[in-house]
């Protein structure tokens, strides 16, 4: 399993990767920003995926939602899931509607992120 992580926090980042770590998954890749990420998938070898994208919605640059309208287009078979502090209700419908697998608000517990990714797997 192959997993991207974005986000421009990196106490995030680092959280996120530590949770995976404890779950077995040693292929992690990170970028600090939604172009970095959108170029690390580009550049993958042909016949390779993100198996799931972990990604912010508020980031520097180029918004998160652009970054996962892109995402979607460039690697459609990727599950998504939103890890963000933005959790209005406009952001969580343009979300919802771009078909993601989980939404998880900032703050979070151990918990509550293994349960989201877990449910990827039930």
């Amino acid at each position: 399993m192959r997993v991207l992580v974005v986000d421009h926090s990196e106490m995030y980042r680092e959280t996120i990767r530590n949770l995976l770590t404890e779950l077995g998954i040693e292929k992690i890749d990170e970028s600090e920003t939604g172009m970095g990420a959108i170029n690390k998938i580009k550049r993958l070898p042909k016949g390779t995926k993100y198996d799931i994208v972990t990604i912010d919605i508020a980031m520097p640059r180029k918004e998160g939602l652009h970054v996962l309208k892109d995402m979607t287009i460039l690697s459609p078979e990727s599950k998504i899931i939103v890890c963000s502090s933005k959790n209005d209700i406009s952001t969580v419908k343009i979300v919802i509607g771009f078909g993601v697998y989980g939404y998880i608000v900032k703050p979070f517990t151990k918990e509550k992120f293994l349960e989201t990714f877990l449910k990827l797997y039930t």
